[in-house]
């Protein structure tokens, strides 16, 4: 099992010369540049987490993460997409399998898309749903063949109730009924390219649907059809986390081997506090990894073994990734602290990396608001969010 991560892993570093050569052009174009993108494709990464019979690595989530956060150490945007899009197969597993098989028997097939239900309408039709509205921060849309939205249930123009919360449903269909809007004007993450989507009365057939957030596989078993869908995400952005304040260290020990501060006759690495500097943040970010790493494998084996989640388990799982995210963010404040006006510069890695890594801490999953609903938890009160 070993070898066959290392394989992927092999396969990451070998692109890095491709994607640190395309990042500048990458971030100025606002998305992926083309060739790291068939570079990507061509070295099966958009298929890990899918089977051996479909030309996949057959990953677990577990496995796949050390992936993505390898990827982020190159480029905090490919690792953020790949985790999205090779993620992909996630999601279908909670579609009938004729749909999942139909999806990725398509060699280059790559699911993005939005789980936010606000913005979008879905009413019943004969075979299926209908989908009208607007997903928003698609990261990936330009590279993806199909897109994943979900909306709020509407039965005679009315949303469903369940428990006093609202009824939805997540569906996928083919790119080619969505138009893409250039909206993805940020500060970090800028070649995601998660833009919006608008989509008007496209049809989605039944098998291509699930119920969110809360879906049971029709047709998987094992780990990928017990731990809850909404557990198995976060971990993946809090891998992309890590590898981009791996990044950012590697670039403040390359910067301290060069720079001497204004003043000062040896260069920053002479200076106790660049030491101390560089110590903490790798403490930070291997601490990070380690609880993400033991969360992970842990919600995986209870969902190997068929134990159900509850919500303090659903919580457990939650804190890891948020936390080992925050741990990265903190690291890469503190590069950015100890590199001076190099880390000012727009142009530079140790800039980017700090634009980057606040920017996945502001998505829903990874943000602050979570220790909120986990601390509800954890002192016996219920969420408060239907999404822990």
């Amino acid at each position: 099992m070993a070898s066959r991560v290392d394989e992927y892993l092999d396969r990451v570093r070998r692109l890095e010369p491709l994607v640190r050569e395309h990042a500048d052009a990458a971030e100025r174009a606002g998305q992926l540049a083309p060739p790291v993108v068939e570079a990507l494709h061509e070295a099966g990464l958009f298929r890990t987490l899918l089977p051996t019979r479909m030309g996949g690595g057959d990953l677990t989530i577990p496995e796949a993460l050390r992936v993505f956060e390898e990827t982020a150490r190159l480029d905090a945007s490919v690792g953020w997409n790949l985790s999205i899009l090779g993620g992909g197969a996630i999601f279908g597993h909670f579609l009938s399998r004729d749909a999942y098989d139909e999806i990725f028997a398509d060699p280059r097939a790559v699911a993005a898309g939005s789980l936010n239900p606000i913005g979008t309408r879905v009413v019943p039709a004969d075979g299926g749903w209908r989908y009208s509205g607007r997903a928003a921060y698609v990261s990936g849309s330009a590279q993806a063949t199909w897109i994943m939205a979900a909306g709020l249930e509407l039965h005679d123009g009315a949303p469903q109730m369940v428990d006093g919360l609202p009824r939805m449903r997540a569906g996928v269909f083919p790119k080619r009924h969505v138009r893409m809007l250039d909206t993805w004007a940020v500060t970090g993450m800028r070649a995601t390219g998660s833009n919006d989507v608008v989509f008007e009365d496209v049809f989605v057939p039944s098998g291509f649907t699930f119920e969110w957030p809360n879906p049971r596989s029709p047709w998987q078993r094992g780990a990928f059809a017990g731990v809850p869908l909404a557990t198995q995400l976060g971990g993946g952005f809090a891998a992309v986390a890590l590898g981009t304040a791996t990044h950012a260290i590697e670039a403040l020990k390359e910067l301290a081997g060069l720079k001497v501060p204004i003043g000062a006759r040896a260069p920053m690495r002479e200076r106790p506090l660049t030491q101390m500097q560089v110590a903490q943040a790798e403490g930070w970010v291997q601490a990070g990894r380690a609880y993400l790493a033991q969360a992970t494998d842990r919600a995986w084996r209870q969902g190997e073994a068929g134990v159900p989640f509850d919500d303090a388990a659903k919580a457990a799982a939650r804190l890891a990734s948020v936390t080992a995210a925050r741990l990265a963010a903190m690291a890469t404040d503190l590069v950015h602290e100890a590199s001076g006006m190099n880390a000012v510069q727009a142009s530079s890695d140790i800039a980017r990396c700090w634009r980057d890594v606040h920017t996945i801490t502001q998505h829903v999953i990874l943000a602050p608001s979570r220790y909120e609903v986990v601390g509800r938890i954890m002192l016996g009160l219920e969420p408060g969010s239907p999404l822990i």
